[in-house]
């Protein structure tokens, strides 16, 4: 996403080519395929349509056998897709209401799943998100610039409160994927709300590391999901829709690279679903010494 001239200073653009490879559609390297999810239980909320859609089909191309998707009502709709791309596979799926604005529906979705899926979750696949008109900070509806922190940061928090112990109960990944936003680094005017909370997500990400990892194996990464043409982002401003040219499986098969294996050099920071998976796991020791793709002070 480019920025308009009058944007305050980020390093948006150094943060965005820390990997030289970089895609917009899926590539073999990610290629759900050739995972083997069998063994996880994995919960993906706001998955009826977009971003959190072409999760769930990624996740049963790599052979995930219980899943769970979540929006705010049932996508039965979609259970019933996912089973046919299951081809056949036994797929034990659940479609469940769960409203990340209302504390008693995510954990009474949370008690559901631990009932059906035996006490534990082993991917949990925070994509519930909303991003509002493009309004200067004092000409904006209160209400909707509120309903951004009500979604996206603190909707993701109720849901990790309540999901975090079947997580961390997981004998096989104990992974926890927050999408994210390359908003996060961007200052733009008018677009206070969603950036903001964006921010605020990877900086949630962090603490789940700081008080999980070591401890507890969690391993919680905040991804961009790359710019795609769903409903959410076309509610940006017309001239940044000639931009969303991703392909929605880049997110989804980048979340089952993440999840596929435990990943805790990856734990608490931020990844963009553009760059280079590849590239970026021959960049690992380098990532873990300097203790970088985090929020920090520039001085």
């Amino acid at each position: 996403m480019p920025a308009p001239p009058e944007q305050v200073a980020t390093n948006v653009a150094a943060v965005s080519a820390f990997c030289k490879k970089r895609h917009s559609e899926t590539y073999p390297f990610i290629d759900p395929t050739k995972a083997d999810l069998s063994a996880q239980t994995v919960v993906i909320t706001g998955a009826s349509r977009g971003i959190g859609r072409a999760t769930a089909f990624s996740f049963v191309r790599a052979g995930c056998r219980r899943l769970v998707i979540t929006a705010r009502s049932p996508p039965s709709a979609l259970a019933a897709e996912l089973q046919k791309e299951a081809h056949g596979a036994d797929l034990d799926i659940l479609a469940l209401a769960l409203d990340v604005t209302d504390d008693a529906s995510v954990e009474a979705a949370a008690q559901r799943v631990a009932a059906r899926f035996g006490g534990a979750v082993d991917t949990l696949v925070n994509n519930a998100g909303f991003l509002g008109a493009t309004e200067l900070l004092h000409e904006g509806d209160a209400a909707a610039w509120l309903q951004g922190a009500e979604i996206n940061l603190k909707g993701l928090y109720r849901v990790s409160r309540h999901f975090l112990p079947l997580v961390l109960k997981s004998g096989t990944a104990r992974t926890v994927i927050n999408v994210g936003s390359q908003a996060a680094n961007y200052v733009v005017p008018g677009m206070s709300a969603y950036q903001t909370t964006k921010f605020a997500v990877c900086r949630l990400t962090e603490f789940m590391a700081m008080e999980y990892t070591d401890d507890h194996g969690l391993v919680a990464v905040a991804v961009h999901p790359g710019c795609l043409r769903t409903e959410l982002a076309c509610n940006m401003p017309a001239a940044y829709h000639d931009l969303l040219v991703d392909a929605p499986e880049l997110p989804g098969d980048t979340f089952v690279w993440i999840a596929k294996e435990r990943r805790a050099w990856l734990s608490g920071r931020y990844v963009e679903a553009n760059w280079d998976m590849e590239e970026l796991e021959g960049k690992r020791e380098d990532v873990v010494k300097r203790d970088v793709l985090k929020f920090r002070m520039t001085l």
